[in-house]
């Protein structure tokens, strides 16, 4: 999602004051290309998560490792057990005609991110932030015509993901949106019908500059989290939007120290596309699903955490 000069004014303004600092210009895109491999070092017990909730606390709910468990943190906790040094986490984003249930952005801020603070320092943001020296009207052109894109979401997403941020400086995390650079915002308006490819695409450029700057300038020990939509984060991408996708590049920069985990609220499901061809999606019974947390392992650092169904009253 585009931050447009008077939102970005009001709100990031705000958020990076918070986080100790004014926004810099992003670094060309060779910056991708890290000259060395961070080091790796093995967890110790003064940098490793909290307790990992392994089986038999979660309990089998079906295929591709469906685990069930009594929370969600408890469920979000067990795919740290392989101490990864980034977690990606990927969110089906909020739709304005879907159900009126609390979002998986603000559910992860209250629920998830205290699982992460021991040890994670830095978390990158997936809300474009434009570098204040690009002309105003290049900013509001990607944003009118990338309106294909962002017009089913819900309103209050833009306003979600600078309160995450606001969220994480609590627990003591650094955050930090997508700063493109001006000449990145003009290609992206160069490509012409292309452009919501380029768009998707320059979102995984800068999540990978963002994130290799952090990683390279903090301790091994010190982890990164990324949060954004779901279609970026995948270790392994289908071929067709490889390039959508930070997960491959960020998880050779870390020597496999990575692991994605998609967010799902279970009213959001629906039997259409693009969720039909997720692959956990023929697998999940939404009859059998209610008050515990699902978790389907799709891959071998990939996960999918199924929130549970919102509780209701009767009339």
């Amino acid at each position: 999602m585009i931050v447009t000069e008077r939102t970005l004014t009001l709100l990031m303004t705000a958020l990076v004051i918070a986080c100790g600092g004014a926004p810099t210009p992003a670094r060309p895109a060779t910056a991708t290309t890290a000259p060395e491999r961070p080091r790796v070092t093995p967890p110790t017990e003064s940098n490793s998560w909290p307790p990992v909730f392994a089986p038999p606390e979660g309990k089998p709910c079906g295929d591709l490792g469906c685990l069930s468990f009594p929370t969600p943190e408890r469920a979000f906790a067990y795919t740290l057990h392989t101490q990864p040094r980034v977690i990606a986490i990927g969110e089906a984003h909020a739709q304005k005609a879907a159900p009126s249930v609390e979002s998986a952005t603000r559910r992860f801020a209250r629920e998830l991110l205290p699982v992460l603070a021991p040890r994670t320092k830095g978390i990158v943001i997936e809300l474009l932030a434009p570098d204040r020296r690009c002309e105003q009207h290049e900013e509001q052109a990607v944003a009118e015509r990338t309106k294909p894109v962002t017009a089913p979401q819900a309103e209050t997403n833009q306003n979600e993901f600078v309160a995450l941020g606001f969220e994480a400086k609590r627990h003591g995390i650094w955050a930090e949106p997508l700063i493109p650079t001006c000449d990145e915002l003009k290609a992206v308006l160069a490509a012409q019908e292309g452009d919501i490819a380029a768009l998707l695409e320059l979102i995984a450029t800068i999540t990978v500059r963002e994130s290799f700057d952090f990683l390279d300038h903090k301790p091994p020990e010190q982890a990164l989290a990324i949060y954004g939509g779901l279609l970026h984060n995948d270790a392994n991408p289908k071929a067709d939007h490889a390039t959508w996708s930070f997960g491959p590049r960020v998880s050779e920069h870390v020597a496999g120290r990575y692991v994605e985990v998609d967010l799902i609220v279970p009213e959001l499901i629906r039997n259409e596309e693009p969720w039909t061809s997720l692959p956990w999606f023929s697998h999940y019974d939404a009859t059998r699903h209610g008050a515990d947390t699902w978790l389907y392992q799709t891959g071998p650092a990939s996960f999918v955490l199924i929130f549970p169904k919102t509780a209701t009253t009767a009339p």
